[in-house]
């Protein structure tokens, strides 16, 4: 059968309308479906894995609620690497919670802006404190972190911007394992261009190209968000970081075995390193929905709360290990779980679904924060005149 130039033009003309209404749809899903950027927010880091991609905003015609800047911190100001005169320097490491993201479907779309984070609450009372611009608190959270990223982060990047102190907000990516075969860094879900890299595909060469095209089209964003999600399911799937047990006795046991050699053994490195670095630090341990009285609970965190009994059982374990270990290097650890189940906060939303915060429980956090940090201040002031 002889194809004519008018069928390959049909053809033609049919493949690029097709395509085009797609990346329409696509676009149109991404703002107003789910309330995405079409532009990607993280690539891939050497030592961290991934990292925030410079110059990254999400937001509608009202304004941007996530701004990237040039450093890559979720902060609309650039921070420049040498420290300006008479200035406290504070960053804030943790996952998704200490960065301040937006809820997603099952649960209701909550955006959180750039005033709403718990560093923007804690740097402006610090600044009505002792005078604008004395101090900075840098959020260089990323969404997904683990702890023994904070180490490379430290280590590659942060140290150099001289901090005064270090404070980390974590919990739920990492605290709560209790499978001692875990392989804590070989098993970290997020590493999408592993196998891409060490066993090249023709699957993966596609991959390689959807990322590219995700620079410049929403269909392919779409694709490559997906894409990632479905790959950090399959890698949980290989390596499981809980196991169920026939007891109680038998999880917190098993914990403590898998804690020692996974994140402790990582907070432990950290705060090695900065105690080598004098600089201040704070360990914290974020707050989880199912940690919180059910009593207190504001009629929206009742709709979306869901039990996780392995973190009910081991969250005293994981507190008294963070005690035990914070009292061993004379550093600060806060528990925000105690604050956010402060009677005064009955029937108030402190969260947006199950651990990210609301713009009041990233003011809760910041004010439990506040008077470790402020002696901190006081002090170094005191001794710089």
């Amino acid at each position: 059968m002889k194809i004519s130039k008018k069928h390959v033009y049909f053809v033609l003309v049919v493949t690029i309308l097709t395509l085009a209404g797609l990346e329409i749809a696509a676009r149109l899903y991404l703002r107003f479906g789910i309330e995405k950027s079409s532009s990607k927010k993280f690539r891939f880091n050497y030592y961290r894995v991934y990292e925030h991609i410079p110059g990254f905003h999400e937001g509608d015609k009202n304004g941007d609620w996530i701004v990237i800047n040039r450093n890559g911190f979720r902060r609309t100001k650039d921070v420049s690497i040498k420290k300006p005169p008479h200035t406290y320097r504070v960053f804030f490491l943790g996952g998704s919670a200490a960065h301040g993201v937006s809820s997603r479907a099952p649960y209701p779309i909550r955006h959180i802006y750039s005033n709403e984070t718990v560093d923007a609450y804690l740097e402006k009372e610090l600044n009505q404190e002792f005078g604008a611009n004395s101090v900075e608190v840098i959020n260089a959270a990323v969404t997904g972190y683990e702890v023994f990223q904070h180490t490379e982060y430290l280590m590659t990047e942060l140290l150099d911007y001289h901090p005064d102190m270090i404070i980390f907000f974590d919990g739920a990516n990492d605290h709560y394992t209790n499978n001692p075969d875990y392989n804590y860094l070989e098993g970290f879900k997020y590493q999408f261009w592993k196998d891409r890299l060490q066993k090249p595909s023709l699957l993966g060469l596609f991959d390689y190209f959807a990322f590219y095209m995700a620079d410049y089209s929403a269909l392919f964003r779409g694709y490559v968000g997906r894409k990632l999600e479905t790959d950090a399911l399959e890698r949980t799937y290989l390596q499981r970081t809980y196991r169920d047990y026939k007891t109680v006795e038998e999880t917190i046991e098993n914990h403590k075995i898998a804690a020692k050699k996974q994140f402790l053994r990582s907070i432990r490195m950290n705060l090695d390193l900065l105690h080598h670095e004098n600089v201040a630090t704070i360990i914290g341990l974020q707050p989880m929905l199912v940690l919180r009285d059910t009593n207190l609970l504001s009629a929206t965190e009742k709709a979306f709360l869901h039990k996780d009994k392995n973190v009910q059982i081991l969250y005293p374990t994981v507190d008294s290990e963070l005690k035990a270990l914070t009292s061993e290097y004379s550093v600060d650890y806060v528990d925000f779980n105690v604050a956010f189940n402060d009677l005064k906060y009955k029937n108030q939303q402190l969260f947006i679904d199950y651990c990210h915060l609301s713009p009041l429980g990233g003011e809760v956090t910041a004010n439990a924060l506040l008077p470790i940090v402020r002696k901190k201040v006081a002090e170094w002031a005191a001794s710089s005149k």
